[in-house]
């Protein structure tokens, strides 16, 4: 795994020691083993897929005080709640430095260019894409939710990564008509997203 600071080393070490201690495994496909710093390419799929996500293991390692514990996972600076955080399914959040957002951002650029063999779509203020649009934030949980389906169940089939580069071909256009319209979000996400959202995560 890239470390970005010797308290990244420890963060990882001390979460993956936790959850190998109780018998916990991460799953790879169909393969199930040890957690592992050496399982992850980055510090961002680590904490987002591993970590965050997955409802049980995060209340195991937030109850043992594992997951924010006033240092920024990437810097190891000394946070607060009034740092920038990476939030899913509302409730579970992860909190970073300024710097640590920008190299979460960057890790999820460089993570889009692996999948799609491209740069990924300049950011800029409003969102290029609907599902950003919709819920107001890239860095919504919501978002993430999707964005995770493409990257471990669209991207490895031929017709998954057809309707994803559709989807990254048409969506700017979407985006600008729903930009400012609030109850076409609200009903693209109610109706729509909110619905698939909930199926992937079944």
């Amino acid at each position: 795994m890239r470390e970005y600071s010797e308290y990244t080393k420890k963060y990882v070490q001390d979460i993956c020691d936790a959850l190998n201690e109780v018998g916990i495994k991460m799953k790879d496909f169909e393969e199930t083993k040890d957690f592992s710093p050496q399982h992850f390419e980055t510090l961002t799929k680590f904490l987002q897929n591993y970590v965050v996500m997955p409802l049980a293991i995060f209340t195991f390692l937030d109850e043992k005080g594992l997951v924010n514990r006033g240092r920024c996972p990437y810097t190891g600076q000394l946070i607060d709640k009034s740092f920038p955080k990476w939030t899913y399914m509302r409730h579970r959040s992860i909190y970073v430095s300024h710097e640590g957002y920008q190299i979460m951002r960057k890790e999820d650029d460089e993570d889009y260019e692996e999948v799609f063999g491209k740069p990924a779509p300049q950011r800029k203020p409003g969102g290029c894409y609907i599902a950003t649009v919709c819920y107001g934030s890239e860095l919504a949980p919501e978002v993430i939710a999707l964005k995770y389906y493409r990257d471990n169940v669209l991207a490895k089939s031929k017709l998954g990564r057809l309707f994803t580069k559709l989807y990254y071909y048409t969506s700017p256009t979407i985006a600008k008509i729903l930009k400012n319209k609030p109850m076409a979000n609200k009903f693209i996400k109610d109706k729509l997203l909110d619905k698939i959202i909930k199926i992937i995560n079944r």
